[in-house]
C-alpha cells in the first residue's frame, strides 16, 4: 500500500497524509475534516509518495515542525 503526504493551500497551508488521496480530498471539500472545515476553498499544491505509513507520518511531522511549507513546494 502506498501512502501520500499532501499539501493543500487555502488561506493557510494544510499538511496531511493518507493512503487514499481522492477520498481524503473529498472529505476536505465536504467539510468533514475539522481542521479545514471553516477555512474556505482548498487547492492541492503538492503530493509526495511514501512507501510506508511510518515514512509518511515522519515526513508530515517534519514539514509541520519546520514551519516552512513553502520550502517543500
Amino acid at each position: 500500500m502506498e501512502f501520500i503526504v499532501y499539501i493543500l493551500k487555502g488561506k493557510r497551508y494544510y499538511v496531511g497524509y493518507t493512503s487514499d488521496l481522492q477520498r481524503r480530498l473529498q472529505e476536505h471539500k465536504r467539510g468533514q475534516t475539522k481542521t479545514t472545515r471553516e477555512i474556505g476553498a482548498w487547492e492541492l499544491v503538492k503530493v509526495i509518495s511514501c512507501v510506508t505509513k511510518t515514512e509518511a507520518i515522519t515526513l508530515e511531522r517534519k514539514i509541520k515542525r519546520g514551519g516552512h511549507v513553502e520550502r517543500w513546494l
